[in-house]
């Protein structure tokens, strides 16, 4: 598959997208995106990154593996912290980041996947129409 195949696709099925080099970068509903890489010529790089103001991070841009694992440390800190003070309100913070975090990031990753399953199905029908 081409960048130019992969930029027909986007625009055939309505994906905002924008494209730097051998790089484009798809914009999904709730500040995720995915970015394609083409700068291979073997293989695709495909990663899924969260922009500003999502359900993981906050305000903070980051890869979703890496925001997976910034709220698990950053649950155990918090509720470490106010485990001080009251342990059943410290355990019931971390239970509530884990299960936010895990949520959010199975959506996130669902999201990422259907996409990536949606394009390799495209892909491939439309290897066997223009050969």
């Amino acid at each position: 598959m081409t960048i130019e195949n992969t930029e027909t696709f986007l625009i055939k099925f309505g994906y905002n997208f924008t494209r730097d080099n051998n790089e484009l970068m798809v914009q999904m509903p709730l500040s995720q995106y995915i970015s394609l890489d083409f700068a291979q010529d073997e293989a695709i790089h495909i990663s899924n990154k969260l922009n500003s103001w999502n359900y993981l991070t906050g305000f903070i841009k980051m890869e979703l593996k890496h925001a997976f694992i910034f709220n698990l440390i950053l649950g155990v800190v918090i509720s470490y912290g106010i485990s001080f003070y009251d342990t059943k309100l410290g355990l019931g913070i971390f239970i509530a980041s884990s299960i936010w975090s895990i949520i959010w990031t199975l959506t996130y990753k669902e999201r990422s996947d259907r996409f990536k399953q949606f394009l390799l199905k495209w892909s491939q029908q439309y290897s066997k129409v223009t050969v």
